[in-house]
């Protein structure tokens, strides 16, 4: 479809000069057949010049300078598509092969399932921080954006169970369904959440009335973006220097403060203990912020609060500190 719409505009405008041309043939050389035109013309445009059946002189012979300059540029821009098409789609569809054979392989990556304008600035975010990730999206443009920027991006619809084993579903970390329709999230959630039930998923709801459906099919987190994006503004208006210090903590990797969560596993050294006795403070120079347990936030925790198997730790810190917290309480 992609080739089809790249030559239809040259196609059009080509066999539009190609009907002009004839019958500026048949007009200006009284006697000349429609057949004996299209010859004139066609060896014109090609620039072959080989037996000519027309008298070319005077007018005729600036009518067909005409021909070849008009034509001759659409002409070999057409070819020029259709052989540009066709190498770089099969160079595509080569090298397509051997991505997918890496993607199967890997393993704790990012899943973004949709790369429209909030996706590219979501992929654009995670390749700053060094994140891994693999794209899907079934539009041939958006696919050739993602190679053009080199992410790893497969050309399907996620809610296909097959593209979904094609992005290695079963061994990532987090999916992020960013679908343009609702409906076409929710049959993506659920479809991600049979195929692992461990991971996280993060998902947007367009309506207000689909989130408790995207939650109820298994979305760990919906986002509203026209909710999200009032808050950030009200918040832009009121808390000013706050706002900016949480994008600088949050999205500048370079910045030593950071804020990140922590998953506690029931191996973690911090199972089963008070935050005064776990050493985060003392030993890792960090700060628990909040613990979230059971779909609910503990705030500003206090010394004699006990960790948990299963709570996210919100460390505020040093970046190097955090990344020597131990992997037992692998990070969500």
């Amino acid at each position: 479809m992609k080739l089809e719409r790249k030559i239809q505009i040259p196609l059009i405008l080509l066999v539009f000069l190609i009907t002009v041309d004839i019958g500026g043939y048949m007009l200006i050389v009284p006697g000349t057949g429609i057949m004996d035109a299209l010859y004139m013309t066609i060896i014109s445009i090609t620039t072959v010049g080989y037996a000519e059946v027309v008298p070319v002189a005077g007018p005729a012979r600036l009518f067909t300078i005409w021909v070849i300059v008009s034509g001759l540029g659409v002409f070999f821009y057409l070819i020029q598509v259709v052989f540009r098409e066709t190498v770089e789609g099969n160079l595509r569809e080569i090298l397509g092969r051997r991505r997918l054979k890496m993607l199967k392989k890997s393993k704790n990556h990012i899943i973004v399932a949709g790369f429209g304008l909030m996706g590219e600035q979501v992929c654009r975010a995670l390749s700053e921080t060094g994140t891994a990730f693999v794209i899907i999206d079934h539009q041939s443009e958006r696919f050739t954006l993602g190679q053009e920027l080199n992410y790893d991006i497969l050309l399907g619809d996620a809610t296909h169970e097959e593209i979904l084993e094609h992005a290695n579903t079963r061994d990532a970390r987090a999916f992020i369904s960013l679908l343009s329709s609702d409906v076409d999230n929710i049959y993506t959630v659920m479809a991600v959440r049979e195929i692992n039930p461990d991971i996280t998923i993060i998902t947007r709801a367009q309506e207000e009335v689909n989130k408790k459906r995207l939650y109820r099919v298994g979305a760990n987190r919906v986002i509203s973006p026209y909710e999200l994006g009032s808050r950030r503004i009200v918040n832009s208006v009121l808390r000013p220097n706050l706002v900016e210090f949480l994008d600088l903590m949050t999205f500048t990797p370079r910045m030593s403060l950071s804020i990140e969560e922590y998953k506690i596993g029931p191996k973690s050294p911090f199972h089963d203990r008070k935050i005064a006795d776990s050493g985060i403070r003392e030993k890792y120079q960090l700060i628990i912020v909040g613990i979230k347990r059971d779909q609910r936030m503990i705030f500003n925790p206090s010394a004699r609060e006990v960790i948990k198997s299963g709570d996210v730790l919100i460390l505020l810190g040093e970046s190097d500190h955090l990344l020597k917290l131990p992997q037992a309480g692998a990070r969500p």
